[in-house]
């Protein structure tokens, strides 16, 4: 089997790094919940709501990274101030030290916009580029609405399991395709 990683990974937010709206449904101010080993992969909103990661996801993120990716968020949230909140409280072990979330991404590219126009501006921020078939590309994603993106040479990576988000197997079955 080979695996063949991509140059840029995308990450939708709402329900593909996490399960809620994060425009919607969280309430703030937040209060990060530590791990025993000081990690923050869960937080809770001011009405008790608790947000946890999806359980795969940093361990697909730090997969990324080891393996040279830059990794992008692309997001169409109302409230890029509690997203910004989130990726900053969200707190995981790389490289033998806690890091925030937001630390893993290269680019962060949010608002009411297409994930196209999204996409087009993180490549122009990392490498000076709009042309999205430059580099291998892909997207996770909830909404099958962005699968748009392939017409753009970027590959769908449509995540379908609204409990567990982007589990190891799609995200090893992408990179085995």
């Amino acid at each position: 089997m080979t695996i063949d990683y991509p140059e840029v990974a995308a990450f939708d937010l709402d329900y593909t790094v996490w399960p809620c709206y994060c425009d919607t449904h969280l309430c703030p101010p937040f209060k990060p919940i530590k791990s025993s080993d000081g990690e923050v992969l869960t937080v809770e909103d001011a009405r008790g709501f608790q947000l946890t990661l999806y359980k795969d996801i940093p361990k697909i993120i730090k997969d990324l990274k080891e393996n040279n990716a830059k990794v992008v968020s692309a997001s169409r949230t109302w409230a890029p101030e509690i997203a910004r909140e989130l990726m900053e409280l969200f707190k995981v072990e790389y490289n033998g030290k806690l890091v925030t979330l937001g630390n893993l991404f290269d680019a962060s590219e949010w608002g009411e916009r297409s994930k196209i126009g999204h996409l087009r501006d993180a490549m122009k921020k990392l490498y000076g580029t709009e042309n999205l078939k430059d580099y291998k590309m892909c997207l996770f994603d909830d909404e099958s609405r962005n699968r748009d993106v392939e017409r753009h040479g970027v590959k769908f990576i449509e995540v379908r399991d609204a409990d567990n988000g982007p589990s190891w197997n799609l995200y090893q079955k992408y990179l085995s395709s």
